[in-house]
C-alpha cells in the first residue's frame, strides 16, 4: 500500500533544496481546443480517505475538457477491494449528465449506501455497517466519459477511496527545524507535503505510517507512531512513537535508529508530539524525531496542518 501512496502523493510533493556537503542526508493536458477525441477528464481526487464512522457524505472533483467532440456524460464505476486483496464485482456508481458544452468543473458525492449497493465479495454483499470495514480497505472509482459521437473513453481515469482512520490523509508542513550534529541548525522544510497513511485502529490506540521524514521522498525513510483514542485534560491526542515497531528497531536511511524525545535523544526539541482535532477538519500533528548515526543524532521537529 505504501508503494500506492507514493505514486498518489508524488502529485502534491512540492521541492525542498537543503544545504548540502559530503552526508547524503544533507542532500535533500492537452489544449482542450485541441483535443479531437472527446472525452477527456482531469481528475482532482486521486485518493479520498474514507473514515469509519463518520456518516460522511464524501464529493470528487475533476475537470471536463470540452473540445468540437462534447462530453455528455460520465459513467462512474466502483468496485471494492479488501485489505488482503479481493477484488469484487465492477458496476456502475452513477451515471453524471455534463450539461456544458465549455471546459469546466464536475462535481458529484457519493455515501457509503450508495457505494456499498449492488457489490459482492465471494459472493456476499458488503457489510450494511461501516464498522465491518477493516482500515486498508478501499474503492476504486472509475470514470467513463460519454462523448456526443457516442463514444466511451475511460482514459484510464480512477479515483481511489482508502477505509481510513481520521488522521489518515495529506498534511502540509506549516513549521519545522533541523538541526544537524556538525552543521548546526539547517533551518527548516515548511511547505512540504506530508502524507499519513492509516494501519490500523485498536480500542485504545491508531497506528499510523508516515511515508517521509523531514524534507526527503525516499522508500527507506518511514516510521509508525501510534495516536490514543484517549483526550488529554486540553483536548489533545497523545502521540508515541515507538523505537520498535512489531518487535524490530524502527530505522531511518534503512540503517539508522529511529531518535526520540522520550528517551532523552533530542534534548535540545520541545518534546511535543500530539494531534489536535478541528471541526474543520484541518487536524494538526505535532511531532518530534530524528535518527541516531556514529556521527551525531539528526533531530527534526515540525507542525503539520491537514490539507
Amino acid at each position: 500500500m505504501k508503494t500506492i501512496m507514493k505514486l498518489f502523493s508524488l502529485l502534491f510533493i512540492t521541492s525542498v533544496i537543503f544545504y548540502s556537503c559530503n552526508d547524503k542526508d544533507l542532500d535533500v493536458v492537452n489544449n482542450s481546443d485541441g483535443y479531437s477525441e472527446g472525452g477527456l477528464v482531469r481528475n482532482d481526487n486521486v485518493l479520498v480517505n474514507y473514515v469509519i464512522g463518520s456518516d460522511a457524505t464524501y464529493s470528487f472533483s475533476m475537470l471536463i475538457y470540452q473540445g468540437a467532440i462534447k462530453t455528455t456524460s460520465i459513467d462512474i464505476m466502483k468496485s471494492f477491494t479488501t485489505a488482503s486483496g479481493v477484488t469484487s464485482n465492477e458496476i456502475l456508481l452513477k451515471n453524471v449528465p455534463v450539461t456544458s458544452t465549455d471546459t469546466g468543473s464536475f462535481t458529484f458525492t457519493t455515501t457509503y449506501a450508495e457505494l456499498i449497493q449492488g457489490l459482492e465479495i465471494n459472493g456476499q454483499p458488503l457489510p450494511d455497517s461501516d464498522s465491518d470495514l477493516a482500515i486498508a480497505d478501499f474503492w476504486t472509482l472509475r470514470y467513463v466519459a460519454n462523448t456526443s459521437e457516442g463514444k466511451s473513453n475511460a482514459n484510464g481515469t480512477i479515483s481511489k477511496l482508502a477505509v481510513s482512520t481520521r488522521l489518515a490523509g495529506f498534511y502540509t508542513v506549516n513549521a519545522s527545524t533541523y538541526l544537524h550534529p556538525t552543521a548546526g541548525d539547517l533551518g527548516n522544510f515548511n511547505g512540504v507535503q506530508r502524507v499519513i497513511e492509516s494501519v490500523a485502529n485498536e480500542p485504545d490506540f491508531a497506528t499510523y505510517l508516515a511515508t517521509d521524514i523531514a524534507a526527503w521522498v525516499d522508500d527507506s525513510n518511514f516510521y509508525y507512531f501510534y495516536v490514543s483514542n484517549i483526550a488529554d485534560a486540553d483536548g489533545t491526542f497523545p502521540i508515541t512513537i515507538p523505537k520498535e515497531y512489531k518487535g524490530a528497531v524502527q530505522l531511518i536511511w534503512g540503517a539508522d535508529e529511529i531518535a526520540l524525545c522520550q528517551t532523552g535523544d533530542l534534548p535540545e526539541m520541545p518534546c511535543t508530539n500530539y494531534a489536535k482535532l478541528n471541526d474543520d477538519g484541518h487536524d494538526e500533528l505535532f511531532l518530534n524525531y530524528g535518527y541516531i548515526r556514529s556521527s551525531g543524532t539528526r533531530k527534526f521537529y515540525e507542525y503539520d496542518i491537514k490539507n
